[in-house]
């Protein structure tokens, strides 16, 4: 497992950086009630969205996991005891791609593609399931706050 921990990040990160553009959106209110059952706006996630396009995933997928292994620390972020995500130590400080995208050191990958990356399988579906995927979605955590990018995948 621990070989297999800065894959995904890697993968990801580097999927990113592939991708054309990424622009914030504006966080959504969704309503929801509280204890008195007035509605209150409860804002949605910062959401960046962008696209990669299939022809510069493929080689990313095709270069295998190993290179993933390169320029990406992460660490375990266990809250109460319980795994929640791999926080970001280091995040390929010398590639200019990565500046561009708003996830960095400090930051908790939560999910990929709506699934969990604490186990080597699970990075592994995630990593073959992008082959087909129509989409990149990553959900991470910053300082507490939860946070969404998401690239369409485009041909």
């Amino acid at each position: 497992m621990t070989a297999m921990r800065p894959v995904l990040v890697s993968l990801l990160l580097c999927l990113s950086a592939c991708g054309q553009s990424t622009e914030a959106s504006s966080a959504h209110a969704s309503d929801s009630s509280d204890s008195s059952g007035a509605e209150v706006a409860t804002p949605a996630p910062p959401v960046s969205t962008g696209e990669i396009s299939r022809a510069a995933l493929m080689p990313v997928l095709d270069a295998g996991l190993g290179r993933f292994l390169q320029g990406v620390e992460t660490e375990p972020d266990l809250q109460d005891g319980h795994f929640v995500g791999f926080r970001i130590a280091r995040l390929y400080p010398e590639d200019p791609r990565f500046r561009a995208i708003d996830l960095g050191p400090g930051d908790t990958i939560l999910k990929v593609n709506g699934q969990s990356v604490e186990r080597p399988e699970q990075a592994l579906t995630v990593w073959n399931g992008l082959r087909v995927a129509s989409e990149l979605w990553i959900e991470y955590s910053r300082e507490g706050q939860r946070r969404e990018l998401r690239f369409a995948i485009v041909d």
